[in-house]
């Protein structure tokens, strides 16, 4: 009776205390986000201010916690009112939680608290999101329905950012960008992209009705049977094979085509097809399929309209590749196959598919069910044991987290891989190490729980970590213990049965299985430096000496992995580098321990004046194969411009289509003219001091491919907006040759003639390949651009990025659409005119205003 009295008084002390559900519905809750301050140059920094009000019929008390996610906050914030707590937890997931003299919140009653962050805030998507509450102890959280983010618009950006160069998209910068633009008639530029090597033009069309014959060599039955497949969707006649020479289609074997991708396409009273290899013919079919008036995609016609010409076509490289995360934020299997038919369209042919990060494992591993059970899913808990946090704004429910929790099972990834060689598309899994491994370290830190009281042997068999370790790091997501132990055989173990349970996915479909990306980026300063477990490995090694000889040694390890399998590794560019000191400062070099030795290395760190420019060229001098991934040109999850309302990164400045177009992989330092900041860049000074490609340098450069990382990209529509239209001038620089203004050494002649070039590829854009997408497997979810606006003599002038859209607007203020007027010479100015982007469907793009400079 006694204890029973004794615990009595704390028990009601503590009941007192708690906000329990039943007593405060969240929906009752309201949070709001304002900023207060943001400074741009020279120092950044934000203020913001959140806002908690208590709109239920109870009091509120301080035993609640705030969670929300944004990678565009310092990890070390503020809090500029005493009663509040704001912390880092992991990546971009963060805390707020009331102090000791936090007061209760009565009905009603509104609290607000700012804190300061040491960066300036561009985007209205970086405010603070996926915001929940958690009360009392509970175990669950509950997503704040009424949050508010009061946004600002980019009249205010452009007031923010006064008296900087930064590249505020209000509508003159949009027009002074495209103002050499001009509409091209549909020959003077080329019909499909990407552009074709040679292209000769004859009068009149070809014009196919009833039904068709194709004959083709015995080869290329799987390509014919694909161009078979993809008319009948396009064409309300019979198609049929058939092996006589007075076919409408013929496919024939050409053994004096040296490229197996090259082909030749002949199309006059009939259409021939010339290839020496299937790869030669798919892409010849691609060529025909494009030809197709947009009609054709829309729906199914009577007959089927192609243009005389003769097309003679090879890549300029042979690796042109699209890289896609999937870990970060989760794509399905069939957003995933929608992708692949986009990139086969448009002749890429490797799809680099990110399986794994410190945010989520997305693929099934026979034998190891601890990677998906427990790093697949996201969602909140306390101690992020049995799932990882909600990173990303995906949510506290970790049954209903689309693009937080998922993978793809064994026949789901089999499948993926059969669809992409049907394709000619090769598939590369990236399962990186050591770093970037939260999510693996994770479910084997799970799977090591679970089975120790029973099995120790097999408890450890897989472990990934020193739980001796108190090595103190961030990495460059701002995770800590995001890096595997390489000091204990454990983590070889656990590479090796993932290497080779991948390895059986390509065997059961099929598919060949050649090249395994390792990541092997963005390592951590600090990692393995208090790891007991390390220290005693170094010491036991004849050839380590500290905790630097690590590295090398891990991909000595890795790299018998892969050689005694027949694989090549491939990594992040960090992979073939290694850190020296330099008139007093550190610098990346390639390392020759592997130069020569089959590894490829993806050259990604190419943001003007961080010293990286490059960095592609001297690993290939070096002797290392290189893929050319410019982060500054085409690392897609880069946003379109500085336009608040534009989603995406900035880190590495912005990328547009015409951005993607302009990349030079073989001579980067003039592939930008200014920086993230607008600042003009000057190439000759850039190139200063930095190494040119040798002879056998460039041989090295196998090719190009785009990324698409996905922290800000959720669910499918997402990614097709971000992808397109600028994947388009990835397409064009990774198999078109390279165009004449390239080696033109003055600066001005140089610009002139990539301005001829570049209003062709508009022009192609604008008038056939955005109205195509509005149709194309279904179609696509396309990014239109906003139109430039320009006053002059109280006339406005429109213009737009891709000459051949529709512009229609409005004078009462309205929302243009369809049956608005169609812009076609410069107006008087006159009410409130808004004007915007229209593909021929009706697809829209954002509205602008004549928003003036000088305003």
């Amino acid at each position: 009776m006694t204890y029973r009295l004794f615990f009595l008084p704390l028990f009601l002390l503590w009941f007192s205390c708690q906000s329990t559900q039943n007593e405060i519905n969240v929906d009752d809750v309201l949070l709001s986000w304002e900023l207060e301050e943001n400074i741009a140059m020279p120092n950044q920094s934000h203020t913001a201010k959140f806002s908690l009000t208590n709109n239920s019929k109870t009091s509120l008390n301080p035993d609640w916690e705030i969670y929300f996610n944004t990678i565009f906050l310092s990890v070390k914030p503020t809090s500029l009112d005493e009663n509040i707590i704001m912390e880092h937890l992991s990546g971009d997931f963060f805390r707020i939680k009331p102090a000791m003299d936090f007061p209760v919140l009565e009905p009603g009653q509104n609290y607000s608290f700012s804190y300061q962050s040491d960066n300036f805030i561009v985007k209205n998507s970086h405010a603070p999101h996926g915001v929940f509450m958690v009360f009392g102890d509970e175990e669950k959280g509950h997503q704040i329905e009424n949050y508010r983010v009061k946004e600002f618009s980019l009249r205010e950006l452009y007031k923010m950012a006064e008296g900087t160069p930064l590249p505020i998209p209000i509508g003159n910068n949009l027009f002074e960008q495209s103002k050499e633009l001009t509409l091209l008639a549909q020959r003077e530029f080329s019909p499909i992209i990407p552009s074709p090597k040679s292209l000769e033009w004859s009068e009149g069309e070809l014009q196919v009705e009833g039904d068709i014959e194709i004959s083709f060599d015995s080869d290329f039955s799987s390509e014919a049977e694909f161009l078979i497949n993809s008319l009948k969707s396009k064409y309300l006649g019979q198609i049929t094979s058939n092996s006589t020479n007075d076919a409408k289609i013929q496919i024939k074997k050409n053994p004096s085509i040296k490229n197996i991708e090259g082909y030749q396409l002949d199309i006059s009273d009939k259409i021939q097809i010339q290839a020496n290899h299937p790869k030669g013919v798919f892409y010849a079919v691609q060529s025909l399929l494009a030809l197709l008036p947009v009609d054709h995609f829309r729906e199914a016609q009577s007959r089927l309209v192609f243009p005389q010409l003769k097309i003679e076509d090879e890549p300029r490289f042979a690796y042109r590749g699209l890289f896609l995360d999937v870990a970060r934020n989760f794509q399905t299997k069939e957003a995933v196959l929608k992708l692949l038919d986009l990139m086969a369209f448009y002749k890429l042919n490797v799809f680099h598919l990110n399986l794994a990060n410190d945010e989520g494992w997305r693929i099934e591993i026979p034998g190891l069910p601890e990677l998906t059970d427990v790093g697949s899913k996201r969602g909140f808990s306390r101690d992020e044991k049995n799932f990882l946090w909600p990173y990303y704004g995906s949510g506290p429910n970790v049954d209903n987290s689309p693009t937080g929790t998922g993978y793809y099972t064994v026949s789901d990834f089999e499948e993926i891989l059969k669809y992409a060689h049907e394709r000619h598309i090769e598939v590369i899994p990236e399962l990186g190490v050591p770093g970037h491994s939260r999510a693996a370290i994770i479910a084997m830190r799970k799977r090591y729980h679970d089975k120790k009281e029973n099995d120790m042997a097999a408890a450890m068999e897989f472990l990934l970590e020193d739980f001796e370790d108190t090595s103190e790091y961030l990495s460059a997501q701002n995770f800590r213990g995001n890096t595997m132990c390489i000091c204990q055989e454990s983590t070889y173990n656990f590479y090796e049965k993932i290497v080779d349970e991948m390895i059986a996915r390509y065997q059961s479909a099929g598919v060949p299985l050649n090249t395994f990306h390792t990541g092997g980026d963005e390592v951590p300063h600090g990692a393995w430096t208090a790891s007991p477990t390390c220290a005693e490995f170094i010491s036991k090694q004849e050839d380590l000496n500290s905790i630097e000889d690590l590295t090398n040694y891990f991909y000595k390890r890795v790299n018998k992995i892969f050689k005694d399998r027949g694989l090549q590794v491939a990594g992040w560019e960090e992979i073939g580098q290694k850190s020296e000191m330099e008139n007093g400062q550190e610098v990346s070099r390639p390392n020759p321990e592997f130069a020569d030795k089959n590894f490829r290395v993806y050259a990604w760190n190419s943001v003007a004046g961080w010293g990286g420019e490059d960095m592609a060229y001297q690993l290939a001098n070096a002797g290392y194969e290189v893929i050319v991934c410019n982060s500054s040109n085409i690392y897609f999850d880069l946003a379109y411009n500085m336009d608040p309302d534009e989603p995406g990164h900035q880190w590495s400045g912005y990328v547009d289509l015409e951005t993607a177009w302009r990349t030079v992989p073989l001579n980067h330092f003039i592939s930008n003219e200014k920086d993230m900041y607008g600042r003009p860049i000057d190439a000759d000074e850039l190139a200063k001091g930095k190494v040119k490609l040798s002879a056998q340098g460039s041989k090295n450069i196998k090719g190009i491919q785009g990324q698409l990382w996905t922290e800000t990209v959720k669910g499918q529509d997402m990614m097709e907006y971000y992808l397109l239209p600028k994947m388009l001038g990835l397409v064009e620089r990774a198999w078109a040759v390279d165009p004449n203004w390239t080696s033109i050494e003055n600066t001005e002649k140089r610009k002139a003639a990539r301005e001829k070039d570049w209003n062709k590829f508009a022009n192609a854009v604008g008038q056939r390949e955005i109205p195509r997408l509005d149709y194309l497997f279904g179609g696509f979810n396309v990014r239109l651009p906003k139109p430039g606006t320009f006053v002059q003599d109280g006339l406005m002038h429109v213009n737009v990025e891709t000459p051949g859209l529709l512009v229609r607007y409005t004078r009462n203020g309205t929302e243009p659409d369809m049956n608005s007027p169609e812009y076609s010479a410069p107006m008087p100015i006159e009410g409130n005119i808004k004007v915007r982007v229209f593909t021929p469907s009706g697809h829209a793009g954002e509205t602008s205003t004549c928003l003036q400079k000088s305003n």
